[in-house]
């Protein structure tokens, strides 16, 4: 459509109605040019050939009745209004027409020169808007298409980074929980869960602290909720009371705050780390240490110590070789070369033990074991008054072991076995008895060499008996005891692939048994 001039294209078989429709038109305000057609097949060449603003269309036409040439004129013309010509002043006949695709409809008969402009002008309005909102929806379109791609895109990004967090949410080292500020457990990934031997849906909905009472602990988690200042502290001591059995582990652990957009705290997340086995390392470091100050002293010891007693023995072998069998001085020549000897052997045992060798392990003999560990520790349980009852096998069969390891584990036993002696008879009686078995057995269906260690002593209280292997823990007095002896004998009995158990009867004995692989 141009601004000043209309092309309009009349498909009107009728010579007279075509006539007043053009005259109609001459006598409007409209600038306009006329195109006629008798048939709709004219009608539709002309519009293969030419443009037209608008297009006035009769309803019968020779080769064409009804609406059916609506459909064909738009399929050549689609963006040309049209405007239904017909005698049949019909409603429904109108309303089918307009939703064909015309944009009016005239009767024939009612028509006078406004209503026939004002019909022009409105069906190319009309179609001009029609025009305009199709290039806009086509632009919706698109841009909703690429909004969608874009939007589809995020939500993948989303979905993948949310599948990443929830992959570390479930499988990092760190126990996890997430909870409201009245405690009650929202979400805790699989580690925590597992800590407790449960799974995670378990703790949903439960309190903290119905599960874990506590009131150190809830006292700090209040803090923090009305604060929401971040809580830290490190290696903090934590028992299952459902599980004694695990004993003491020891954890990093902080409580920190969620906060919403306006400050306001609407959560906690509470993470903890076990660092159980970061402790074990430690003591052993100083273990190693303490061996090595030791390892110093003994070798200056045994230098000091072995240089007179091998003078003390030579002098006595001479005595011995120039006394008379059967004198008196034969026999204490003798006992001193024996007694040396045993000094001799034990300050050999000392530095031996006290060089801890990291050696690889390899078949042992526990009765050697035993035996040195034995030369150590034999004369001080007799001097205490206490008896020692070893019975092992002469078939016990080897075991693959560090010597000098599982030395320091009977040393540790027998010690412990001592000083519990001690603590229930502190002088000589008939039941201050220690008791030393060996013996094979079997475990899942593999065989095994047991040690058991029995002694008539103090006992361990029911209470603490599952602390024992805790570091750091001791039922010793002052400067009798670190803690640190049963928790490295527990980890090298672990390191051997063995167990070690610990039965007791507080006031009636105690019994270590510890199984061993065997070859």
């Amino acid at each position: 459509m141009t601004e000043n001039k209309l092309h309009i294209l009349l498909i009107e078989d009728n010579p007279g109605d075509a006539r007043l429709i053009k005259e109609m038109l001459s006598e409007s305000t409209l600038q306009y040019s006329v195109g006629h057609s008798q048939t709709l097949s004219d009608g539709l060449e002309k519009l293969n050939s030419t443009h037209f603003d608008a297009i006035f269309l009769d309803f019968n036409l020779p080769d064409c009745e009804g609406l059916d040439s609506i459909p064909r004129i738009k399929k050549a013309a689609p963006k040309t209004p049209i405007v239904m010509l017909t005698g049949l002043d019909d409603e429904n006949t109108a309303v089918c027409a307009l939703r064909t695709g015309a944009q009016d409809y005239l009767v024939k008969g009612k028509i006078d020169i406004d209503a026939l402009a004002r019909s022009l002008r409105y069906s190319i309005e009309r179609k001009r808007a029609e025009g305009e909102i199709e290039t806009y929806n086509k632009r919706l379109e698109i841009l909703v298409h690429e909004r969608t791609k874009e939007l589809v895109s995020a939500n993948e990004e989303i979905q993948t980074a949310n599948e990443l967090l929830e992959n570390i949410f479930s499988n990092v080292h760190v126990l996890l929980a997430y909870m409201d500020t009245d405690f009650n457990f929202i979400r805790v990934n699989n580690r925590y869960a597992e800590a407790d031997g449960h799974v995670p849906e378990f703790f949903i909905g439960k309190n903290h602290f119905a599960l874990y009472p506590n009131e150190e602990n809830e006292a700090i988690f209040r803090k923090v909720a009305e604060t929401g200042e971040t809580f830290f502290v490190r290696a903090k001591p934590f028992r299952y009371a459902e599980h004694p059995e695990r004993g003491t582990t020891f954890r990093d652990w902080s409580l920190r705050a969620v906060k919403d957009e306006y400050g306001k705290v609407s959560g906690l997340v509470l993470s903890l780390i076990d660092v159980t086995q970061n402790i074990m390392l430690y003591e052993e470091l100083l273990r190693t240490d303490h061996l090595a100050s030791i390892g110093k002293l003994a070798a200056g010891v045994a230098h000091e110590i072995n240089n007179p007693i091998n003078g003390v023995i030579n002098y006595a072998q001479i005595l011995l070789n120039r006394c008379d069998t059967e004198s008196k001085e034969h026999e204490i020549a003798g006992r001193i070369i024996k007694e040396s000897d045993r000094i001799a052997g034990i300050v050999s045992n000392l530095l031996t033990f006290a060089r801890d060798k990291k050696e690889a392990k390899r078949p042992t003999d526990l009765k050697a074991v035993l035996s040195d560990s034995l030369a150590l520790m034999e004369t001080q349980l007799r001097k205490n008054g206490a008896r020692l009852n070893v019975h092992l096998p002469d078939d016990l069969r080897e075991v693959v072991a560090n010597h000098q390891q599982i030395q320091q584990v009977f040393l540790n036993v027998i010690s412990n076995a001592s000083y519990a002696l001690n603590r229930k008879y502190p002088s000589a009686h008939e039941d201050k008895v220690l008791e030393i078995t060996g013996m094979r057995t079997e475990l899942e269906d593999k065989p095994y060499v047991r040690m058991i260690f029995h002694d008539h002593g103090s006992g361990i209280p029911a209470g603490i008996l599952d602390r024992i292997m805790a570091p750091f823990f001791t039922t010793k007095s002052g400067d009798d005891g670190t803690g640190l002896g049963l928790s490295i004998c527990h980890g090298i009995i672990n390191d051997h692939e063995g167990k070690i158990r610990v039965e007791s009867v507080e006031g009636a004995f105690t019994r270590i048994i510890i199984d061993l692989p065997a070859l």
